[in-house]
C-alpha cells in the first residue's frame, strides 16, 4: 500500500481570518466613533443656534419695550418693533419739507432714540417712508416710491441734526408697496402715509 504524500505547505487558515476580524472589528469602531463626534458636533451647533435665538429675541423684546417708552403720552404708534409716525404729523400733502409740527416730533423722540442707540451699538435705525397709492406727479416727484424716500431722508437727516451719530442711520423709500391699511378708505390711506422707525442689526446691513 503506498502512503498519501504530505502536502507541501501546511496553511493555517485561522491567523488571516483572525486580522480580518480584528480589521472589521476596527472599522466598525472607528465608525462608531466618528457617528458619535459628528453627533456632538450637530448638538453644539443646534445648542448655539437655539442661543443665538433666545438670546435675539431677549434683544428684540429688550428693543420693544424701550421703543415703546418713546411714547408715554400716544403719540406715536409702536408696532412689531416699529416706531411709526403718520405723514400729515410730519409733512404737508405732497412734500418732503417737515412741516413745523414735523420738526418739534422729531426733537422730542431724539434724545430718547438717542440713547436707545447708544446702549445699543450693534444696531442701526431704519428710516422707512411710505405711501398711500395715490399717483403723484409734480414738478419735484413723479412717483411715490421718490416722494417715500425723500421724507424719509429727510427725517434721517434732521434725526442726525438733532445728534444721531449718522454712520448709524438708514434711509429708505418704500413707495405704497407695503400698506398699513385699506387703500380704498380715507383712514386706510392715512395709515399708509407714515414713516416707520426700527431697529436692525448692523451686520445685517454694513460688511463691518
Amino acid at each position: 500500500m503506498r502512503r498519501a504524500r504530505a502536502p507541501l505547505f501546511v496553511v493555517n487558515p485561522w491567523p488571516p481570518l483572525a486580522d480580518a476580524l480584528s480589521l472589521a472589528l476596527a472599522v466598525i469602531v472607528l465608525f462608531a466613533l466618528a457617528t458619535g463626534i459628528a453627533n456632538a458636533a450637530m448638538s453644539s451647533r443646534l445648542h448655539a443656534r437655539d442661543t443665538e435665538l433666545t438670546r435675539e429675541k431677549d434683544a428684540r423684546s429688550r428693543m420693544e419695550a424701550r421703543l415703546r417708552a418713546l411714547a408715554p403720552a400716544g403719540t406715536i404708534t409702536v408696532e412689531d418693533g416699529k416706531v411709526i409716525l403718520q405723514g400729515e404729523v410730519l409733512f404737508r400733502s405732497g412734500s418732503d419739507q417737515l412741516s413745523e409740527a414735523g420738526e418739534g416730533t422729531v426733537k422730542a423722540l431724539a434724545p430718547a432714540l438717542g440713547q436707545l442707540l447708544a446702549s445699543e451699538p450693534d444696531q442701526m435705525v431704519l428710516f422707512g417712508g411710505h405711501t398711500d397709492d395715490v399717483p403723484i406727479a409734480n414738478e419735484r416727484f413723479s412717483s411715490n416710491w421718490e416722494l417715500s424716500t425723500a421724507r424719509a431722508t429727510a427725517v434721517a437727516r434732521a434725526f442726525v441734526d438733532a445728534g444721531l451719530p449718522s454712520a448709524h442711520i438708514i434711509a429708505s423709500g418704500f413707495g405704497a408697496h407695503h400698506p398699513r391699511g385699506d387703500n380704498h378708505t380715507p383712514e386706510g390711506r392715512r395709515a399708509n402715509r407714515r414713516i416707520e422707525i426700527l431697529l436692525v442689526p448692523l451686520h445685517a446691513v454694513a460688511s463691518r
